[in-house]
């Protein structure tokens, strides 16, 4: 089963949206492969899934390592899961590593939390000030 998506993220640090992201994407494989996986990282790159978040060139190596050509199929699952998950887009670019894109997530994801919400009025309109773009 998927894991929620939006509406309870904002409440969560963004590791925890990230390995939800990176459960949801490796669960496509099967139970018994992603957990596999898991065991890889964590026999052969010493990288336990709760480190994942700070460790991400070890977590890309070692998927690699593990999956072959599939590890960049994974990774572009795991990235569009993110995004979802965190109220945006996900735009490949060949310039940026995997890294580089979780990065970026986590500059929107923690930008979109620090934003205040956004009053309405009774019927639900958002009310902006003048010269003030919706958002």
């Amino acid at each position: 089963m998927e894991s929620s998506l939006m509406s309870d993220n904002k409440t969560q640090p963004f590791g925890e949206v990230l390995l939800e992201s990176i459960d949801d994407s490796l669960q496509i494989l099967g139970e018994e492969p992603k957990n596999a996986v898991y065991q890889y990282l964590s026999t052969m790159q010493s990288l336990d899934r709760k480190d994942i978040p700070d460790r991400l060139e070890d977590f890309q190596s070692g998927l690699k390592n593990a999956l072959g050509g599939a590890a960049r199929v994974v990774e572009r699952l795991i990235l569009r899961k993110l995004y979802q998950k965190i109220g945006s887009t996900f735009r490949e670019t060949s310039e940026y590593e995997f890294s580089e894109h979780v990065n970026e997530a986590r500059r929107r994801f923690e930008g979109t939390r620090l934003r205040p919400p956004v009053q309405r009025d009774q019927i639900g309109q958002a009310k902006l000030k003048k010269g003030q773009v919706p958002g």
